[in-house]
C-alpha cells in the first residue's frame, strides 16, 4: 500500500519530461490517430505481402533460396539494428520529423523495390524500407502519447493496435490477389497511396521532443548492425560457399567480434542503446529469450508455407495467402485466453501451455507431403496461431513488468528487439538448414536425368524446376519435378521439427526463468497498470516499435 504522498512522488518521478495532451479538439485528435494508425498498418502489411510474393520473385529473378532469405531478412535486420537509435533520434530532434523522414525513406524503398531489375537491387531496397520503418514506428506511438491525455489514451492505443494488426491478416490476401492479377511488383506499389496519405497527415500533427536531449548511441548502432549483418550473411551463405571456406569463417568470426565489441561499448556507455543491466533480472532475461525463441521457431511457418503452396502444390498466390489468414484470427483469440489465464495460473504456466500449443500446430506442418490436402496445414496454422497469441502478450507483459515505470519505453523497445532478432535468426538458420537439405537431396535424386549445370540450378532453387522441366522430354520432366518436390517437402519436414525444437527450448526457459506470478516493478506506481497493459498488448505485434513511457 502506498500513501497519497508516496503515490504522488512515484508518479512525479515516472513522468517523462514531455508535454502530454496537447489540448487539440476531438476531431483533430481522431484525425491524427487515423493517420498514425495508417502508417503502422502499412508497415505491418509490408511484412506479409512480401512472403506471398516470394515464389514469383524466385521465378522472375531465378533467385535461389538464400536470395529469398535476404529479401525477407534484410528488412527486419535493418529495422532491428536501427530501432533503438532511431527512436532516440526522434526523441531528440522531433518525433514528427522522424515520422516524416521514415515515411519518405520507406516510400523510396518501396518504389525502388517495385522497379528492381535484379535481386541485388531488390534486397538493397528492402534494407531502405527497413531503415524507414525504424524511424517511423517509434514515432507513431510517441505522438499518440503526446496528443491524447491519459483519460483518452487507452482508447487511442487500442485503435492504433487494432488497425496495425489488420495489416497482418490483410497482407497475404491482398498480396496474393495482386501477385496473381498484376505481378509481384504491385505489392510494393501498393504502399505508395498509403505513404502519400501518411505524409499528408503530418500537417495535422504537432511536433514533440524530449527536452532531456539524450545522446545518440552511434557506436552502439554501428557495431550491432554490422555484427548482425556479418553473422546473418555467414549463416545464410554457408551452405552454398561451404562452412569451412575462408569467406564464411572470416565473416562469422568478424561478426562475433563486432557483437562482443558492442557489448563492451554498451557496458561502459553512459547512454547505452541496449541497457545491459536489465539482463541481471531473471524475469526480464527469461522473457526476452522466450520471445526470441518463439519467433525464431515460428518464422519458418510463414517463410516456407507460401513456397510449399505455390511451388510444390501449384496453387495461386491468393490461395496461399488465404491459407495463412486463419493465424490472425486465432492469435486474437489466444490474446483473450492469455488475459484470463495469467491472473489465474500465472505467466510461467501460461507461457508453457502456449508453447505446447504452438508445438502442436507445428506437428501438422512436420507431416505434410506433396499431395497433402490444404485443410491439414490450415488447421495447423489455426492451432499455431492460438498458442502464439497466448504467448506474446504474456511474455511481453512480463518484460514490461520487470522494468521501472519510467523506463517503460526501454522495456518495450527491448521487447521489440527480441522479436526482430528471433525473426532474423530464424529465417537465416532454418532457411539455411532447409536449403542445404533440399540441395543435397535433389542433387542425388536427379543425377543423370539432367545436365550437371541444370541440376545445380534446381538445387539452388525449387523455383527453377518449371523453367528447366519445360525443355525436357515429358517423362524426364515429370521425374525431375516429382523428385524436386519430394526433396523440398522432406527438407521442410526437418525444418519444422527444428523449429519446434526452438519452441521447446523456449518452454524450458519459461519453466526456469519466467516467474510463477507477475512481479511488477511498474505496479509500484499507482494506476500505471492500465497504460502498461495497453502498451504491452501493442508491443505484442510482430513488428517492432518503441512504446512511450506511461504516466
Amino acid at each position: 500500500m502506498h500513501s497519497k504522498r508516496d503515490t504522488n512522488e512515484v508518479t512525479s518521478s515516472a513522468e517523462p519530461q514531455i508535454k502530454r495532451g496537447i489540448g487539440s479538439s476531438a476531431p483533430r485528435k481522431n484525425l491524427i490517430l487515423a493517420f498514425l494508425s495508417l502508417s503502422t498498418f502499412m508497415i505491418f502489411l509490408d511484412g506479409t505481402v512480401v512472403n506471398t510474393a516470394l515464389p514469383a520473385i524466385a521465378r522472375d529473378f531465378s533467385a535461389n533460396n538464400s536470395t529469398l532469405q535476404w529479401v525477407v531478412n534484410m528488412y527486419s535486420l535493418i529495422l532491428a539494428g536501427f530501432l533503438l537509435v532511431a527512436g532516440t533520434t526522434g526523441d531528440r530532434f522531433g518525433r514528427r520529423k522522424a515520422l516524416a523522414a521514415g515515411m519518405v525513406i520507406f516510400g523510396a524503398g518501396a518504389v525502388g523495390a517495385a522497379l528492381a531489375e535484379n535481386s541485388t537491387t531488390l534486397i538493397v531496397m528492402r534494407a531502405l524500407q527497413g531503415l524507414g520503418a525504424a524511424f517511423a514506428l517509434p514515432s507513431t506511438l510517441s505522438i499518440i502519447t503526446d496528443v491524447f491525455p491519459r483519460a483518452e489514451r487507452a482508447k487511442a492505443i487500442v485503435v492504433w493496435t487494432a488497425i496495425g494488426s489488420m495489416g497482418i491478416a490483410v497482407g497475404p490476401l491482398v498480396g496474393g490477389y495482386l501477385v496473381d492479377e498484376i505481378g509481384w511488383e504491385s505489392v510494393f506499389w501498393l504502399h505508395m497511396p498509403v505513404v502519400a496519405l501518411a505524409i499528408f497527415g503530418l500537417r495535422f500533427m504537432p511536433e514533440s521532443v524530449d527536452p532531456t536531449h539524450r545522446p545518440i548511441d552511434v557506436p552502439g548502432a554501428a557495431l550491432a548492425t554490422g555484427g548482425m549483418l556479418a553473422l546473418v550473411y555467414g549463416i545464410i551463405q554457408g551452405g552454398e560457399a561451404g562452412w569451412a571456406s575462408a569467406e564464411i569463417i572470416g565473416t562469422l568470426v568478424g561478426g562475433s567480434a563486432l557483437l562482443v565489441a558492442f557489448v563492451l561499448v554498451e557496458a561502459t556507455s553512459s547512454h547505452p542503446m541496449l541497457p545491459l543491466h536489465y539482463f541481471k533480472r531473471m524475469d526480464f532475461t527469461g522473457s526476452f529469450l522466450v520471445l526470441m525463441l518463439l519467433f525464431l521457431g515460428a518464422v519458418g511457418v510463414f517463410f516456407f508455407m507460401t513456397q510449399f503452396y505455390q511451388l510444390v502444390q501449384g496453387r495461386t498466390a491468393f490461395i496461399a495467402g488465404a491459407a495463412l489468414a486463419p493465424v490472425a484470427l486465432t492469435m486474437m483469440l489466444g490474446t483473450g485466453v492469455s488475459a484470463k489465464a495469467v491472473p489465474t495460473i500465472g505467466p510461467r504456466f501460461t507461457t508453457m501451455i502456449a508453447g505446447l500449443i504452438v508445438m502442436a500446430g507445428m506437428g501438422f506442418f512436420s507431416q505434410i507431403a506433396v499431395d497433402t490436402a490444404i485443410w491439414i496445414p490450415i488447421v495447423g496454422m489455426a492451432v499455431f496461431g492460438l498458442g502464439f497469441g497466448m504467448a506474446m502478450p504474456t511474455v511481453t507483459d512480463t518484460i514490461m513488468a520487470s522494468v521501472p515505470v519510467n523506463d517503460a519505453g526501454i522495456g518495450s523497445a527491448m521487447n521489440d528487439l527480441s522479436r526482430e532478432l528471433g525473426f532474423v535468426i530464424g529465417v537465416a538458420v532454418l532457411g539455411s538448414l532447409v536449403s542445404s537439405l533440399y540441395r543435397n537431396n535433389v542433387t542425388d535424386a536427379i543425377a543423370g536425368l539432367v545436365p550437371e549445370g541444370a541440376a545445380e540450378t534446381i538445387g539452388n532453387s525449387i523455383g527453377a524446376v518449371g523453367t528447366i522441366a519445360a525443355d525436357l522430354p515429358s517423362d524426364v520432366a515429370l521425374a525431375v519435378t516429382e523428385s524436386a518436390n519430394t526433396a523440398f517437402v522432406d527438407a521442410l519436414n526437418v525444418g519444422f521439427i527444428a523449429a519446434a525444437g526452438f519452441v521447446a527450448l523456449g518452454i524450458v526457459v519459461a519453466a526456469t526463468m519466467v516467474p510463477r506470478r507477475m512481479r511488477s516493478a511498474q505496479a509500484e506506481s499507482v494506476d500505471a497498470s492500465a497504460d502498461i497493459d495497453l502498451e504491452a498488448a501493442a508491443a505484442a505485434m510482430p513488428v517492432g516499435f518503441e512504446t512511450a513511457p506511461a504516466e
